[in-house]
């Protein structure tokens, strides 16, 4: 998993034996002739000497390791093994590794796993995109050593979310994918850039046209992370409540369609953002929504209940003290699914465009229409 909240490269060690590593390819650092066990400070460590350990959590759950120096590289090439088996271990007996993308850092081999949220992951390891202040050390920080090393084109990667089965989720390093976005891209400076996320002012905050007083005025002080590693929209959580029951009651529930059709096309409240220079993110009600049972008075022959399917705003109350918090806003998949995002490592800003889906070239049925053997009165 590609995470802009994450500072570090992360993978299963073969020495984690619980189940939730199990589950996902371990990383054994006996086979890797250029891996060396170092401290956070590079300090290298030898056999059965104390190790450096760090614990990092991730919004339900954390990951307890420690650290090997090794050599990353993108693609799927394989290096032949030296000539001389007994070689030192250096980047001199692999040539070849000049030839590649490949850079020497510091990266974090898993011992402990929660079975909460890794259990349900189908990716191996986390491939932290952060912002330096979010690293031990540089050398542990995957993007900036990759600029460092002069192994990209410019110092941007460009993400895009699918939002079906039918597509593929994508990250362009040195670039973007224009066919991924629509238009010109937008930029917004990051915020307080030290602290290591990509996060942005916002200027003002909306639920159908109405300003939300929680983020008006030049002191509300309201901002954003921009995360791919969260599943949805975080909200500070003294207004989490007010913004949930708002948009609850501005939600109109139609059975048949949604029985069809999800959330998508669910009538609403428009939940949006406005940045410091004027560009509004917009969260459309099936964008925010997500599907629920809801106790209902019809039962089966058997007396059993038959649930109704309703769509409820799903909104992760959060709640950190300065300096991210208060006010602070976590844009989770719910954005970067709606918006191609591109980071910009060296100007430290972010660029927002509308993401083409293959659903945007496809007609779908009106909610409001009438069904084709209905009748009209």
């Amino acid at each position: 998993m590609f995470d802009t909240g994450s500072g570090h490269v992360i993978i299963p060690s073969s020495e984690c034996l619980s189940g939730t590593c199990r589950i996902h390819r371990r990383f054994d650092r006996t086979l890797s002739d250029l891996a060396i066990d170092v401290d956070y400070d590079g300090a290298i460590v030898k056999p059965g000497q104390p190790r450096d350990q760090i614990t990092v959590s991730f919004g339900t759950g954390e990951v307890t390791g420690e650290f090997v120096q090794d050599t990353l590289c993108l693609g799927e090439k394989s290096l032949e093994k030296p000539l001389d088996e007994k070689a030192e271990k250096s980047e001199l007996a692999y040539p070849e590794l000049q030839e590649v993308d490949c850079i020497k850092m510091r990266v974090v081999l898993a011992n402990e796993m929660t079975q909460e949220p890794f259990q349900s992951f189908a990716f191996d390891g986390v491939l932290g995109l952060g912002l330096q202040g979010l690293a031990l050390a540089p050398e542990f920080n995957f993007f900036g050593q990759m600029v460092k090393a002069g192994r990209i084109r410019e110092p941007i990667f460009g993400v895009f979310l699918a939002d079906s089965d039918d597509e593929e989720s994508e990250i362009s390093i040195g670039g973007i994918s224009p066919q991924h976005v629509n238009g010109n891209l937008t930029w917004a400076p990051v915020a307080m850039p030290e602290l290591g996320y990509w996060q942005i002012r916002i200027k003002t905050m909306r639920i159908g046209g109405q300003i939300v007083d929680f983020c008006n005025g030049v002191e509300a002080n309201c901002r954003a992370v921009v995360d791919t590693g969260t599943s949805l929209i975080a909200v500070p959580a003294s207004v989490v409540d007010e913004m949930h029951t708002t948009l609850s009651n501005a939600l109109v529930q139609k059975d048949k369609y949604l029985e069809n059709h999800g959330c998508q096309g669910l009538v609403g409240a428009n939940l949006t953002f406005e940045l410091e220079d004027g560009f509004i993110i917009t969260l459309k009600p099936e964008d925010y929504a997500r599907q629920s049972a809801a106790p209902s008075s019809n039962t089966t022959a058997n007396g059993q209940e038959i649930p109704n399917i309703i769509c409820r705003p799903t909104l992760m109350p959060l709640e950190l003290p300065a300096p991210l918090g208060p006010k602070l806003f976590i844009w989770g998949e719910p954005v970067l699914r709606q918006y191609y995002t591109v980071y910009d490592w060296e100007k430290q800003r972010i660029g927002f465009g509308t993401s083409v889906h293959i659903k945007d070239h496809e007609v779908l049925p009106d909610p409001e229409a009438s069904s084709p053997d209905s009748v009209v009165v």
